[in-house]
């Protein structure tokens, strides 16, 4: 939105920030890509701001808005216009704030992206093929993206740090000067938890399956990422994994569809569920399970279902669910629980909990996307890492809401509050990884039926 003209004055000042330098990849991609989309005044702005950055002497230097009405020969519209489209462009974050009589900014320059993430960006792409044809677009593409020298026949010589350094206690007891300096760094992302997508999944043995196949290697690694949600979500294995990208690679540039390859596996499992049809799980296609699970406290039924929760993939979870309760899956809460792992956020034994508190808890016969999404983000938040964990929030929650309502309706018969978590298990035992006591081994197949025909049958009579 373009401000008022009165918004900004001449003597207005400002202050340029930024975390870092453009690397000169980056700096190419500003003129080829981004400067297509930027009029003459922004594709200026930006640069001029970008060399007062590296001009300051100090970190909090104040400019008056009166140096760029000089070194652009533009006035305060054109600035603000030129400004609003860097901002529109995701170049340039501008914040304000009044000072005395007058305005202070401060902006705050954002590298643009580099190549290959412009071009995977589907709105700049778009853009850009708008702005300079096709001809151009594919040239450009060409020029900017390198392919990458196939390797997968080359073994690893270099050396490590060890090799060549002596790491003595200065890393254990940090000197102090190091300390002081990364207090002053701005904190990364928090970091996603390792259980969040199926490490045990040999990414390099995938690679290596299809090393003498058609489907280009630099494809196959800007799609890592879809691939360990695809295979975390559903339980795949590596050779599957390699069956369903070949079918999705095109044949005329030998790079992976993403979105054929999500619609591929998502008509693969769906047919299999409806057929009846139970897939061979290996290892390599769970979860990973902690050695020993802390279940202390526990009764018997909820440690069974906390151990089920390690035992599978959300959708194999989830299709179990519903083969022993009735009902089958839908393509819509296949797209929940994707949506879910997706973020990162949440370790799959969260997600499979997450699962179960909604289907079997809360008696719902299918999971609904705001209610999953409201319960994940309030885990999120409350730190919920283990279904351990998500078991003593929905006690917590569930306690207080009972003495809520006792305190406001203490005058009534007392509702006879059913157990926390009912009876649930997992497939037989086989599908999981070999736990190192016995009492920590997942329930087999009958004692499932046996436990859910029981909770069908107290559901009956409540």
């Amino acid at each position: 939105m373009t401000e008022p003209m009165g918004n900004l004055a001449p003597n207005d000042s400002f202050i340029v920030n930024t975390d870092r330098q453009m690397t000169d990849y980056e700096s190419r991609a500003l003129t080829a890509l981004y400067r297509p989309l930027l009029s003459s005044d922004a594709y200026s702005l930006a640069m001029t701001l970008w060399e007062l950055s590296e001009e300051a002497t100090v970190l909090n230097e104040q400019f008056t808005h009166t140096i760029l009405l000089n070194w652009l020969g533009i006035d305060l519209p054109a600035i603000m216009e030129a400004r609003g489209r860097l901002e529109a462009l995701g170049l340039l974050k501008t914040f304000r704030k009044q000072v005395d009589n007058r305005a202070l900014f401060l902006y705050v320059l954002q590298a643009p992206a580099d190549p290959i993430t412009f071009f995977k960006d589907d709105t700049l792409s778009a853009l850009l093929l708008g702005a300079v044809g096709e001809n151009e677009f594919e040239r450009l593409s060409r020029r900017l993206i390198k392919r990458q020298v196939e390797h997968a026949d080359f073994y690893d010589v270099s050396k490590n740090l060890g090799d060549y350094f002596q790491i003595g206690s200065s890393v254990v007891d940090k000197p102090r000067p190091i300390s002081a300096v990364q207090k002053q760094i701005q904190p990364d992302e928090p970091q996603t938890d390792s259980e969040t997508l199926n490490n045990n999944f040999d990414f390099n043995l995938l690679t290596q399956m299809l090393s003498t196949s058609f489907v280009d290697r630099q494809s196959l690694e800007e799609n890592r990422h879809l691939i360990m949600v695809e295979q975390t979500i559903y339980g795949i294995t590596e050779s599957e994994m390699a069956e369903l990208i070949k079918s999705a690679t095109n044949f005329q540039d030998n790079r992976i569809d993403s979105r054929t390859l999500k619609t591929r596996i998502a008509q693969k499992y769906a047919n299999a569920n409806q057929q009846g049809a139970k897939k061979t799980a290996s290892s390599a296609a769970m979860p990973t399970s902690p050695t020993k699970l802390n279940l202390e406290g526990l009764t018997a039924e909820e440690q069974t279902v906390i151990k089920s929760t390690y035992a599978l993939a959300p959708v194999d979870f989830i299709d179990q669910i519903k083969q022993e309760t009735g009902g089958f899956t839908t393509t819509a809460e296949r797209r929940v629980i994707t949506g879910i792992v997706e973020t990162g956020q949440l370790p799959v034994s969260v997600v499979n909990f997450l699962i179960f508190y909604v289907l079997v808890d809360q008696g719902r016969a299918t999971l609904n996307k705001n209610l999953v999404e409201a319960i994940a983000n309030e885990w999120i938040k409350n730190g919920v890492k283990t279904p351990q964990k998500a078991l003593e929030f929905v006690r917590e929650r569930q306690a207080k809401k009972q003495k809520q309502a006792t305190k406001s309706y203490g005058r009534r018969k007392p509702v006879v509050q059913r157990e926390t978590l009912p009876n649930w298990a997992k497939k037989d035992a086989k599908t999981t990884t070999n736990n190192a006591n016995d009492s920590q081994a997942v329930p087999t197949t009958a004692e499932i039926n046996a436990k859910l025909k029981k909770l069908r049958e107290r559901r009956k009579e409540e």
